[in-house]
């Protein structure tokens, strides 16, 4: 299953929205590995965390009534990743 795992790179802002609405022991290990000065750092992770990831932002938007923009703007990004398995920042911006 390794083969599978996505390199997803990560931009600070979207550490801080993971943090805030997502947290498993293994995407929290590896936020918690990154220095908070870190510009981008990637975390590897495998489609059924990143569907999980994806899920619960959208539940924070739908019914937590999240109305950050930083929210919006990575649910976004992480529906793209899940589509074209390429978590790259140069993918999306």
């Amino acid at each position: 299953m390794s083969s599978s795992r996505i390199q997803l790179e990560l931009l600070p802002h979207e550490r801080a929205v993971l943090r805030k609405w997502y947290v498993t022991p293994e995407v929290r290990a590896q936020l918690d590995a990154c220095s908070a000065g870190d510009e981008v750092v990637t975390i590897a992770i495998d489609r059924v965390a990143l569907d999980w990831i994806s899920s619960d932002l959208i539940h924070a938007i739908v019914k937590k009534d999240c109305r950050d923009e930083l929210v919006f703007e990575l649910s976004d990004r992480l529906e793209y990743v899940q589509r074209t398995g390429d978590g790259s920042l140069d993918a999306w911006y």
